[in-house]
């Protein structure tokens, strides 16, 4: 499967959040993408692209205040299983 080019605004997305996810996965963050964990360049890109949809993150902090996990789940239609209508 060949990788799709990203466009200069989703290089530019991309690359914040690689950085970003980066840093989280760097200080023990556990971040999942639809409920499954996925690695910083999977879920930079998914989120980047917004090819499949639009995903947001759900961020969960723990008892002493600490970031503890990032939830990215698809938001909108599409994350309901309803087919986008043209």
């Amino acid at each position: 499967m060949k990788k799709k080019k990203f466009t200069k605004e989703e290089r530019v997305r991309y690359d914040a959040l690689l950085k970003q996810m980066r840093r989280y996965e760097k200080e023990g963050v556990e971040i999942t993408l639809s409920g499954k964990r996925r690695s910083p360049k999977e879920i930079a890109s998914a989120c980047a692209v917004r090819e499949h949809g639009c995903y947001m993150g759900d961020y969960i902090w723990d008892e002493k205040g600490t970031l503890s996990e990032i939830r990215y789940d698809k938001i909108g239609r599409e994350a309901d299983g309803e087919k986008k209508r043209s």
